[in-house]
């Protein structure tokens, strides 16, 4: 009994170890970056979430519309900046890769 306890234990902390070494390989490839769109209504937020959120690589999204901003959560692996602008640019916008959020002057 105590045999079978410690054998099903060291299972357990196995099988932890690993999950936490695995969560921690895919934080290492998943960035975000934040993109200008040119969208102007409703109608263009909803084309851009229903589509960019299918690419490859996407993990999460989020679609500003007064803004005009889309920040995207990504895989490196499996996508990159130029490929999402190209997927914006096929559905018919501009996609702008916003460099560095705190540059930009409030007036």
């Amino acid at each position: 009994m105590k045999t079978k306890f410690l054998i099903l234990s060291t299972i357990a902390i196995l099988m932890a170890s690993l999950g936490l070494e695995a969560q921690i390989t895919t934080k290492e490839h998943n960035k975000t970056v934040t993109f200008d769109v040119s969208m102007t209504c409703e109608n263009c937020q909803k084309t851009i979430q229903k589509n960019i959120a299918f690419e490859k690589g996407i993990k999460d999204m989020q679609v500003d519309l007064p803004s005009k901003r889309v920040t995207l959560k990504f895989d490196t692996r499996k996508t990159n900046e130029q490929k999402i602008v190209q997927a914006f640019e096929e559905l018919g916008y501009t996609a702008v890769l916003v460099k560095d959020l705190k540059s930009v002057k409030i007036d």
